[in-house]
């Protein structure tokens, strides 16, 4: 039995290293991911089990259970099968690649400086433009410093999703695990909305991606907490997590603030309102040197992750 751990935690390691390192070189690819494809059978999914809203919330419920397993199991019992076709060395082949496109730490940093060059050099337009690439607020009114907490806030949300979660659920799964938290992961950006038309039949994606990232969340809690300041970090954590309205977000957010050293929450415009969030973090107002930071912290906790994951090997 420790001579079958010791050899799959050496051989995940391997694989999580390897990937990390593909991941850095060249990024994603831009016009072919396969999240690209499995998104447009997501739309069919819908498009095929999503009732009328005038229907029973038990019914848009059930049928959003059924879509979401119709979107995910499919390709799960695919890969399955796939791997257990393929040799050995091929299999670790094939496990570098999936994690590789579960993974988005480059891609994460590319926006990020995206947000950050311009807005550096005084661009606030392009600044905008960025910053509207991967948030959902309103970022036309967004000043210097509103656009800086955006992209603060979505470098640390999206360092737990895209980078440390698919690499959790790996050690524990192995690339099935990480295959089947993109996956549900990306059913839970398509939809879980709080609005009408997804509260109920999104209700098992956003459910089940807040399972999925409850573990990780709090080793991304820890992660801020060492590769920044530790006790602003984990005060923040203990805190205010609990007053963001989501149970995952609201830990690594108000650790990754804390760790930093910078508010974040607070005032967003929203679809043309202002919504009044909890204050996350502890500190000054967020600049363009917050951003940086938080593009540094989100390198240190992949490092740190890297040492500990080189020990095992």
């Amino acid at each position: 039995m420790i001579d079958f751990l010791v050899s799959y935690f050496s051989e995940a390691a391997f694989v999580v290293v390897s990937a990390l390192a593909l991941d850095r070189m060249i990024g994603e690819p831009k016009n072919w991911h396969p999240l690209i494809w499995f998104g447009k059978w997501v739309d069919a999914c819908r498009a095929r089990f999503q009732l009328p809203l005038d229907n029973s919330v038990f019914h848009q419920r059930f049928m959003g259970v059924v879509a979401w397993g119709c979107a995910v199991i499919p390709w799960i019992l695919i890969y399955v099968f796939i791997m257990d076709s393929l040799p050995h060395w091929l299999h670790i082949l094939l496990s570098i690649v999936v994690l590789y496109f579960c993974i988005g730490w480059q891609s994460l940093r590319e926006h990020a400086e995206a947000i950050l060059v311009p807005l550096e050099q005084g661009d606030i337009a392009n600044a905008r433009e960025a910053v509207g690439r991967i948030v959902s607020r309103d970022t036309n009114a967004l000043d210097e410093s509103g656009i800086a907490k955006a992209g603060i806030e979505s470098v640390l949300e999206n360092g737990a999703d895209a980078i440390f979660a698919p690499i959790f659920w790996y050690f524990l799964l192995g690339p099935v695990g990480a295959l089947l938290y993109r996956l549900s992961n990306t059913l839970d950006a398509m939809w879980g909305y709080k609005n009408r038309a997804f509260i109920q039949f999104g209700w098992c994606a956003a459910r089940f991606d807040d399972v999925m990232n409850y573990l990780p969340a709090r080793l991304v809690v820890i992660t801020y907490a060492i590769c920044g300041e530790w006790e602003p970090a984990t005060r923040c954590a203990r805190q205010q997590s609990y007053t963001w309205k989501s149970p995952n977000a609201g830990p690594v957010m108000s650790a990754g603030a804390g760790a930093l050293g910078v508010e974040v929450g607070g005032e967003a415009p929203y679809f043309g309102k202002l919504e009044q969030r909890p204050v996350l973090g502890e500190g000054l107002p967020p600049t363009p040197h917050h951003l940086s930071e938080s593009i540094k912290l989100i390198d240190k906790g992949v490092y740190l992750w890297g040492v500990v994951i080189c020990i095992l090997i």
